[in-house]
């Protein structure tokens, strides 16, 4: 995550794994966090979810345990920046 200074957030590295998830966000649930991963911990606990958006495999909670921890970093950078990040920019 990137770290604080005293002007406030740096910027925040995006991998194209961080892009796919912020398209994912804004595209599928209209910019919330908090919708995405209720949706992810839902289809790893094999719940009622809207998107499958990781496929199914063998791998899959740890593919969405991954996602969900990139979320928390996103989101976290987001509230002590006071920024929201994009996926096609800073």
């Amino acid at each position: 995550m990137a770290e604080s200074n005293a002007a406030g957030a740096g910027e925040f590295p995006l991998s194209d794994e961080h892009r796919m998830l912020l398209l994912m966000r804004d595209t599928l649930y209209e910019g919330s966090w908090d919708d995405f991963q209720e949706d992810l911990r839902a289809r790893a606990e094999d719940r009622p979810h809207v998107f499958d958006t990781v496929p199914p495999s063998p791998g899959m909670r740890q593919a969405i345990a991954r996602h969900i921890r990139l979320i928390d970093e996103m989101w976290t950078w987001e509230l002590r920046a006071g920024r929201t990040l994009r996926a096609d920019g800073p």
